[in-house]
Formats: C-alpha cells, sequence, structure tokens
C-alpha cells in the first residue's frame, strides 16, 4: 500500500520510497544523503563592504523572474542585501534581510512593492534558502509575487503592497545590479552590506519558477538541487564561487559575470548548505552581570572574535559542540593577545558555566582542566594555538604552531564547545577547517585532503577531522538512519468535530498522547497504551486517573481516534496532540526489587513504566537500557495531595524537579528517590506516596537522552530580551520549560503552531487556560534554531536574571542536516 501526504516543511513520500532513500543514505554511511553538492561560499564580511555588482547591457522580462540563494547569515543588525537594483535614492529595488525580517521592496517616488515578513530570521549557526519568484502578468495579485523560505512559501507578512497587473519592477532593467551591497547610490559605509555567506545565487530571467527548481525535500530537510540546467534567460545567472580569483564568475552559460568588491580569494569558503563549519556564535549565553554585556564583537563571518578593554573575561563559544564518539581538530590564530585563555568548555549544554566542564591553556603556558592541570609553553600574538577534543578517548590535547603543548583527560559525557575567555582587547580567529589562510594572516597549511575536509596551517592530529557537520557521525534517529524524527515523536494539529473522528497524520502508532484543546480552558488529557484508552490523567491537577469513553477511543496505526468529548474534540475548536512512539501495551519488568509492565523504545529513549507501590524504598524496572535523565510520576488512584513529580539528572535524585500540576520551586527532599540516582536498569523511590504509594497504582514516563534526538537540561536566564541560548544539538520540534529555583508555571512550545520565529505560543500543562500568543515584542518567547534554542523574553518566568530552569527538548531534525529556522 502507497500513501502520499503532505504538511509544511517535511516531505511529499510514500512509505516504501522513504524506506529506500533512508536505506541507501545508511549504507552510505550518510554521503549519499545530497544527491547534489554544493562546494563554495562567498564570505562577504560587513566592515569590507563587499559587493558584487553587474549592468545588465539590455532590460528585457522586468515582469517574470526568479532569484535564488542560500544564506548564512551572520549578525541579527540591518541591511543585508541580498540583491539590490537603483539609481537614486528615490528609484530602488532590494531582496533583503533587514534585521530580523525578510524584504522586497520596489521604490520609485512611492512603494510600488513592499512586502516585509512576520517570520524572524535569527539562526547564525546554519543555512536558509530564499527564492523570490515574481509574474506581474498574473490576475490574481497574491500570485505575482511568491516568497520562499526553505522551500515553504510565507504566507503572513506584516506589510504587503503587491503591484499592479503587468507592473515593471526595477530588477532586470539596464541599472546596475549588486550582490552585497546597496552602493549605487550611497557611499559604501560599514553596517549596510551583507554580513555571513552566501552560496549559488541564481537569477533565471523570463520565468516565475517554484522552489524545486533549486531544492526538494529529502527525509525533512531541505537541500540544494543541480540547478545548472536551468533555462536561465537572457540577463539570467548563476555564480557557484568555483574560481578564488573571480567570485563574480557567471557559469550559466551567459557569461554575465559580476565585479568584485571588498572581496578576495580568501573569501572564499567550503562553509555550504551541505557542509556547515563551525564559527563563534553570536547567539552564546551572554554574563548575567549586565554591566559587562554586549561582550564581544564579531567579524569575517563569525570567524574573528574580539574582546574590549571594558570587560572582565569575556566568552566566545563556537556554534557545533563536539559529539560523542568523534574526534575533532581546530586551530586559533591570536590576532591580538590581551587577556587570552583559548580552551574548551560544555557551557553552552547546560547553560551554566562553570569550571567542571571547562578546560584551558592560558597565554602564560598553564594548562588547567577540572581535576588535573600541566604546563606548556607561553604563547603570543601571531601564533597559532590548536586544539584536538577527543570523545573517544574523552581528551583534549593543545597545541603551539604544530607542537604538542599537553593532553588533558576525563572529559565528561557532554558536547565540548572550542571556547575563548578574553579581556583587554583580545582578538582571536577560528579556523574549523574552513579558513586555511587566516584572512591571510598566515600562509596556508597542506591539509586539504578529503580524510579531514579542512584547510590547517599544520599537521592533523591522527584521526581528528576539521569541525563541520560533515563530519558528525550519522544520527541514530534522522535522515540517513532506520527511522526518522517524527516517526518516534510528533506533533498534531486538527479541528475539533463534536462527533468521533480519527486523526490518521502520524507515521506510527502512538503509545503516549498528550491532547489539549488551544482555544478552550480544558482539562489536559494525557494517554497512554500501557493504561488504554479512555483512560486519562490530568496534568493540570492532581486527580486520580479517569475513563471517559468519549475522549481517546483507540489508539491506530497512523494516530488515534477521539469521540465526542469537548476537551478531545469540542466543536470548532484548536486542538494540539503531542505524540510519543513507546513498544505497544507493555511486557513485564524484574530488573528492579518491584516487578513493572514496561513499554521502551530504546531507540527514542523513551518508556512507560507502570507499578504497585509499596511504601518502602524499593527500585523498579524502566527498559532503557541506560539511565534516564528525566522521570514523570503519578500516582493512578490517588488525587487530592498526590500530585504529579518529576526527576531531572541536572539537579539530582535529592530534588522533585516539579509536578506537572504544581508551579512550585524543585524542593530537596529524600523522600522521593532515595538519593539514589537512576541506574541503565532501574530508578528507586522511597517511602513518599506520590512515588511509592503502598498498594497504589503508579505511572512514570521515563526519558533518557539520545543524541540528535532529544535533549534534558537546565539553563539560567539573564533577565535580558537578548536571552540564554541553549545548546541541544538539534533542531527542536517540542521544548518544555519550568522554573526550577522559583515559583513558576510550566511552558511548552513546538514547531508546529509556530512554523516560524518568534516561537511564542504557550501551553501550560500545569493550567487548563487555553493556548496564548506571545508574538514579537512580548516579553515571553524563544527562538527554535538549527542547533538549539535562543531565549528571547525578560519575563521571570522564562528568563529571570540568574534563575535556574529546568527543560525537555525533542527533535525536528538533528543540527548535522538542519535548515536554519
Amino acid at each position: 500500500m502507497v500513501w502520499i501526504y503532505f504538511r509544511t516543511g517535511t516531505r511529499i513520500m510514500s512509505n516504501f520510497t522513504k524506506l529506500m532513500a533512508q536505506a541507501a543514505a545508511g549504507a552510505a554511511g550518510g554521503g549519499d544523503f545530497y544527491s547534489y553538492t554544493i562546494d563554495n561560499s562567498a564570505r562577504f564580511n560587513n566592515p569590507d563592504v563587499p559587493e558584487l555588482s553587474k549592468t545588465f547591457g539590455t532590460a528585457t522580462n522586468r515582469k517574470k523572474w526568479t532569484y535564488s540563494t542560500w544564506a548564512k547569515i551572520a549578525d541579527t543588525t540591518i541591511y543585508k542585501f541580498l540583491f539590490f537594483a537603483g539609481t537614486t535614492d528615490a528609484n530602488y529595488t532590494h531582496f533583503a534581510v533587514f534585521g530580523d525580517y525578510l524584504w522586497y521592496l520596489n521604490y520609485a517616488g512611492g512603494n510600488q512593492i513592499k512586502i516585509i515578513s512576520t517570520a524572524k530570521l535569527r539562526d547564525l549557526s546554519a543555512w536558509y534558502h530564499f527564492v523570490l519568484a515574481v509574474d506581474t502578468t498574473q490576475a490574481s495579485a497574491s500570485d505575482r509575487v511568491k516568497i520562499y523560505v526553505n522551500g515553504t512559501q510565507l504566507t503572513a507578512f506584516s506589510t504587503e503592497t503587491l503591484p499592479s497587473q503587468n507592473f515593471d519592477t526595477l530588477f532586470n532593467s539596464s541599472i546596475e545590479h549588486t550582490i552585497g551591497t546597496d552602493a549605487q547610490f550611497y557611499t559604501p559605509i560599514a553596517g549596510e552590506t551583507m554580513n555571513g555567506y552566501l552560496a549559488e545565487p541564481v537569477f533565471v530571467d523570463g520565468q516565475q519558477l517554484p522552489p524545486t527548481d533549486f531544492g526538494e525535500f529529502k527525509n525533512g530537510v531541505w537541500v540544494p538541487k543541480d540547478v545548472s540546467g536551468l533555462t536561465f534567460g537572457n540577463n539570467g545567472f548563476l555564480l557557484d564561487f568555483a574560481d578564488s580569483s573571480a567570485l563574480g564568475n557567471d557559469v550559466s552559460g551567459n557569461n554575465n559575470d559580476f565585479t568584485s568588491s571588498g572581496l578576495t580569494s580568501s573569501d572564499q569558503m567550503p562553509d555550504t548548505p551541505t557542509n556547515n563549519f563551525a564559527t563563534w556564535n553570536p547567539l552564546k549565553l551572554r554574563d548575567t552581570a549586565s554591566a559587562y554585556w554586549p561582550l564581544e564583537s564579531y567579524s569575517e563571518g563569525n570567524l574573528t572574535t574580539t574582546h574590549p578593554s571594558s570587560i572582565s573575561s569575556g566568552t566566545s563559544y563556537s556554534t557545533i559542540g563536539v559529539p560523542d564518539d568523534t574526534k575533532m581538530y581546530c586551530e586559533i590564530y591570536v590576532s591580538t593577545l590581551g587577556g587570552s585563555n583559548i580552551g574548551i568548555d560544555s557551557g553552552l549544554y547546560a547553560n551554566v558555566p562553570s569550571a567542571e566542564d571547562r578546560y584551558l591553556y592560558s597565554s602564560g603556558g598553564s594548562i588547567s582542566g577540572p581535576s588535573s592541570s600541566t604546563s606548556g609553553s607561553s604563547y603570543t600574538t601571531g601564533d597559532i594555538i590548536g586544539i584536538c577534543i577527543d570523545r573517544v578517548s574523552d581528551e583534549v590535547a593543545f597545541y603551539k604552531n604544530g607542537s604538542l603543548q599537553g593532553t588533558l583527560s576525563g572529559l565528561s559525557d557532554k558536547p565540548f564547545f572550542p571556547f575563548f575567555l578574553g579581556d583587554n582587547n583580545a582578538s582571536i580567529i577560528l579556523n574549523a577547517g574552513q579558513n586555511g589562510t587566516f584572512n591571510g594572516n598566515v600562509t596556508a597549511g597542506g591539509n586539504t585532503d578529503a580524510n579531514d575536509l579542512g584547510d590547517f596551517k599544520y599537521t592533523v592530529p591522527t584521526d581528528a577531522l576539521a569541525l563541520c557537520t560533515a563530519n558528525f557521525p550519522e544520527p541514530t534517529i534522522g535522515p540517513t538512519s532506520a527511522s526518522l524524527s517524527d516517526e518516534h515523536f510528533d506533533t498534531v494539529l486538527y479541528t475539533g468535530t463534536g462527533t468521533s473522528q480519527s486523526i490518521s497524520t502520524l507515521e506510527f502508532q502512538p503509545d503516549f498522547v498528550w491532547i489539549k484543546s488551544r482555544t478552550d480552558a480544558a482539562t489536559h488529557l494525557l494517554f497512554d497504551t500501557i493504561r488504554g484508552a479512555s483512560n486519562f490523567l490530568a496534568s493540570s491537577d492532581s486527580d486520580a486517573e479517569s475513563t471517559v469513553t468519549s475522549t481517546l477511543t483507540s489508539f491506530d496505526t497512523n494516530g488515534f481516534t477521539v469521540g465526542a468529548n469537548n476537551a478531545a474534540n469540542g466543536s470548532g475548536d484548536d486542538i494540539v496532540a503531542w505524540n510519543w512512539k513507546a513498544n505497544g501495551s507493555g511486557v513485564s519488568n524484574t530488573d528492579g526489587a518491584t516487578a513493572s509492565t514496561v513499554s521502551a523504545n530504546t531507540d527514542a529513549g523513551f518508556s512507560i513504566v507502570t507499578y504497585t507501590g509499596t511504601g518502602a524504598v524499593t527500585t523498579v524496572g524502566h527498559g532503557l537500557g541506560v539511565a534516564p535523565n528525566f522521570i514523570i510520576v503519578k500516582a493512578r488512584d490517588q488525587g487530592t495531595g498526590y500530585n504529579w513529580c518529576s526527576y531531572s539528572s541536572m539537579l539530582g535524585p535529592t530534588y522533585n524537579t516539579g509536578g506537572l500540576d504544581v508551579t512550585s520551586a524543585a524542593d530537596a527532599h529524600p523522600n522521593y528517590w532515595a538519593n539514589t540516582a537512576p541506574t541503565s536498569s532501574v530508578f528507586t523511590v522511597s517511602t513518599y506516596g506520590v512515588v511509592n504509594d503502598n498498594g497504589g497504582q503508579m505511572l512514570a514516563y521515563c526519558f533518557a537522552e539520545i543524541e540528535g534526538f532529544s535533549s534534558f537540561g537546565k539553563y539560567t536566564g539573564n533577565g535580558s530580551a537578548d536571552g540564554p541560548f541553549i545548546y541541544t544539538g538539534f533542531r527542536p520540534a517540542w521544548f518544555m520549560l519550568k522554573k526550577s529555583s522559583g515559583t513558576g508555571w510550566w511552558y511548552v512550545f513546538d514547531s508546529e503552531r509556530n512554523t516560524y520565529n518568534l516561537t511564542g505560543k504557550a501551553v501550560f500543562p500545569n493550567s487548563t487556560s487555553a493556548e496564548s500568543d506571545y508574538p514579537g515584542g512580548s516579553s515571553l518567547g524563544m527562538d527554535f534554531l538549527s542547533n538549539g534554542v535562543k531565549l528571547r523574553g525578560s519575563q521571570t518566568e522564562q528568563n529571570g536574571s540568574g534563575t535556574t530552569y529546568i527543560y525537555m527538548a525533542f527533535a525536528e531534525n538533528p543540527f548535522k542536516y538542519a535548515n536554519a529556522r
């Protein structure tokens, strides 16, 4: 049986075709995932006022054309010109990212066209694909201008002034066109140019093309296609940046070459949509001492970071954390010594910088870690520090100008990031393998072979690879694996009918279904296959389990069926359901002193556990094979006084980190988990009734972290709209948070209710309240990004200064393959 479906941002594919594609990619170790690769990009460094310019000899079809480009944005300030044409400040047009938003403007004494997206484009760690397709001959105004991001058409705009029928645009006219700046009629100045990377700018003269001529969805990822076979038209062009001495070279066959200004051969980069390299991360965790931030500045495509003299010990982290079971290498050139400490840190992962996971090589020569230290040579301006992060042997080695200085062992089981702790005008340049010339400061090295996928000055340590996504291990859940993320967790949106209906858009039979009306103040309904359909617990209260036959009536092969119950299927209501795959109705488990029934999905690190409480300290088998990082427990047959409770490995077994139904802070109390952390086979419960009611029927949902699919941790707020960045190692599909150091609500966000940033539509597990939307400018909300989450509100519920929060997150796609969001 073959069936085809569509959802925005995912894929159109039959089950059979999908499985064949996954099998082929998996067999090739992921090497064949990209059927077409982009090998080069051009780096546009804002202070250099970089520009590519071309004046077409003849105006052709100004009514119908398409522009496409891939872009990796380096900042969220104004003026990032993707394409521009104009003669005066009263006669110009541009396609640009202005601050957070995507703009298309055609101005000639007035705005004939002015379109501004509501989507905020603030992902600085991966690649976007933009398409602007125009055909003003269309009868319907809405068809005359189409804008696509990562293959999906934008339909929501804060401003939408559309052209009249048969309007002649300024693009494709016989005036100067530029990529990178608007410098034709303004004096070129830094700050008003593209800042970041562009790959494969394409212009097609005479056709309004869909994005599928430039890219395609492959197992949920928007990837590039070979565009060389397009019919480009007279003024069409294709820039592949393959010739470093002529970055404006047109390879479409039209020879519509662009003249380069402010760009050099060192601005040709291998950082592309099919191999994303690490840079410094401007969205990192900010220090809580607000007087010290913003701490650092970034340039050269975020490869250079400079720390001003006005701050003390500013920090910079890379966008990529070295994943488990890999060995990766980078080099750091010391431009200005200042006060420099170069090393690695796991701070972005837990988002609480601390000495226990920091390994530093200071300019004075000391090399120190959490529990050991050694000495090397001092270094100064002009030296190159190499860092080899070995997550196989859990070691880090430091080099100076190619000579080993010292090795420290004992790295913890977390992603580690190249890291810089500096002050007093210290400035360094990162080479993750894409920057062997170090911007002209040193000569390129010879390590350009395919084994390390990088260009380094000095010999790369044995088996070490460049710090880029092509060198990430294949995720156990992802586009090249046996299963995709949405075959283990997925969010479904549906409209209630008030009569029985089947929700059948999932890729799996769910075993845990959490339903909430977005429209009404209604109970949260939590169902699972061990307890059976129609038996629900409510996260928003402490009530015992209820049986209502008109709620969820069955778990189906590709979804579930709901009856006429208002909370599950209210007529006309917008409803969200979050779904996890376990392993059916459960099997007996005797790993613990107390027998349990377990439905476990070990691939995704999720299990449903039921057991009978003993009232005495005991162990319970969870079936995961690894220690869970998060556990949620409820006494099924007990109501008032028997709240939900939870365990987080980030806070440890001395805490109940908070029940889903309560707003209180994490409770330091030994009568929950008996001061004993879970093991690979069991978790321990003490005498407290909420986790081990004597004779009571108990339920536990257990979650273990799977790299690239799930993340469970904590972060510390800074009280700013420029909130902390949390590295998850994937593009999130779902994120739940709770203040743990004080009173606060639970919040759940997902990528289905918020298809673009800002992610502001929240549902509250501890409350029956309807969904609340926190739009741009609100003090609440966050951005979902290619590699994590960035808090964008200052409200204490999510980002209070110095306040600690716990979180759970599940992936849409692993970072190795994720598009920018």
